[in-house]
């Protein structure tokens, strides 16, 4: 447990790497938390990791809690998949993990009990009682005082010759794609998630994929929502209690082909769950990588981007997008302003964006803008996301929530 101090000047953004926290350069390099404490003011914290396999990045969570949930993960040949469980107080911490799986409900005893020390992490490797899954939706619950939870997956590039998950799997499969994701957990399950962008084909193929953690059974609908407005088209589904279930758009007769569209997951049956979006790119897409996104429940009408677009610590070649959609019956117009010594002012570059109702829009980022900290400003409450495309024949796509600043 180390401490240092940061100072963040009024209006601007500070990044504090992980060799500034005194470890020994040949050291191996350990799973490290943060708990960051504001002593004036107030601030936006993310985490940012870096590997060959691309960048990814989250927003930190603003308080701990009993609960987490995560919707899919897996354990293959080249895939890993680790639980950190951080505890921000000066007590222990005892957590129980439980599992759905292809292979149904799993409660391995390694994972109950787990006891996360004061001030302390706790990382559990999936993959040491987990061996082989190809989907893992994960429920963390404290017995006893209150922790918070992200997933790290790492896909590594695929043995030769090596057979691939899926129908004709043999006994050891990999993952085609590889790639790296960061996710902060859900707190709890929605009736409501929304994703401002979605897409699939020319090499990008994505999913759906909502978890259900409680006893009854959850009717779904899954919405996708045109740029010009309204629902554009549906598909139905049911997820079993403590199930999961998955919506590939790929080659659906009821999809968008070659558009982007927002996607609104509704419960018909007002039972809850979670859900993200996952997506994968390969040739012939000009992006390589992997991404998930767990959906937003809230919108608001102001949004802060805190500036630590994760392409820009790799130096990665690629694109940076504001991706908004617009939830509500009237339309919205969005002014995006730059934080820049203790002031907003509108964002050079940038023009105000209007969003019809029911509808979505997108805004990439001009050069050298990725790394500010922007105030996204709506007329009516919206939601937003922050999307990064590497551009071979660098690696990365990293898909991250924006953090609401409210209404």
């Amino acid at each position: 447990f180390r401490k240092m101090s940061v100072t963040v000047p009024a209006g601007s953004t500070s990044t504090v790497p992980e060799q500034f926290l005194g470890l020994p350069r040949r050291a191996p390099k350990p799973w490290v938390g943060a708990l960051v404490t504001l002593y004036g003011g107030m601030a936006s914290v993310s985490q940012v990791i870096s590997t060959p396999e691309g960048p990814s990045s989250q927003p930190c969570a603003s308080a701990p809690s009993t609960h987490w949930y995560f919707v899919d993960g897996a354990t293959l040949r080249n895939a890993s998949d680790h639980i950190s469980l951080l505890n921000p107080y000066p007590v222990d911490a005892i957590a129980d993990l439980s599992f759905t799986t292809e292979e149904g409900q799993e409660d391995p005893a390694a994972f109950e009990g787990v006891v996360v020390p004061p001030n302390g992490i706790t990382v559990v490797n999936l993959g040491s009682n987990l061996r082989i899954r190809e989907h893992i939706a994960v429920t963390v619950t404290a017995r006893t005082g209150q922790v918070v939870a992200f997933q790290t997956e790492l896909v590594t590039k695929p043995p030769a010759h090596a057979q691939f998950e899926g129908p004709n799997q043999g006994l050891n499969p990999a993952a085609p794609v590889p790639g790296a994701t960061l996710a902060l957990g859900a707190t709890q399950p929605s009736t409501s998630w929304w994703w401002p962008a979605g897409s699939d084909g020319n090499g990008l193929s994505e999913s759906y994929i909502a978890y259900n953690p409680g006893p009854a059974a959850a009717r779904l609908s899954l919405d996708l929502m045109s740029q010009g407005g309204g629902v554009g088209s549906s598909s139905e589904f049911t997820v079993s209690p403590y199930g999961t279930a998955f919506v590939k758009t790929n080659g659906q007769p009821w999809a968008l082909p070659g558009i982007t569209y927002a996607v609104h997951l509704v419960s018909t049956n007002g039972v809850p769950v979670v859900a993200e979006r996952s997506i994968s790119a390969s040739k012939p897409s000009p992006m390589t990588g992997l991404a998930t996104l767990i959906g937003e429940v809230q919108p608001a009408d102001n949004w802060l981007l805190a500036g630590t677009s994760a392409m820009a610590p790799t130096k990665h070649r690629g694109q940076v997008w504001i991706e908004v959609a617009d939830p509500g019956p009237k339309p919205a117009v969005l002014n995006i302003e730059a934080l820049s010594g203790g002031h907003l002012a509108q964002a050079v570059g940038i023009p105000p964006l209007g969003i019809r109702a029911g509808g979505r829009s997108s805004l990439e980022l001009p050069a050298g803008t990725a790394d500010e900290a922007l105030v996204v400003k709506s007329s009516h409450p919206v939601v937003v996301e922050d999307d990064s495309w590497a551009v071979r024949p660098q690696a990365g796509i990293n898909l991250s929530p924006v953090v609401a600043l409210g209404n």
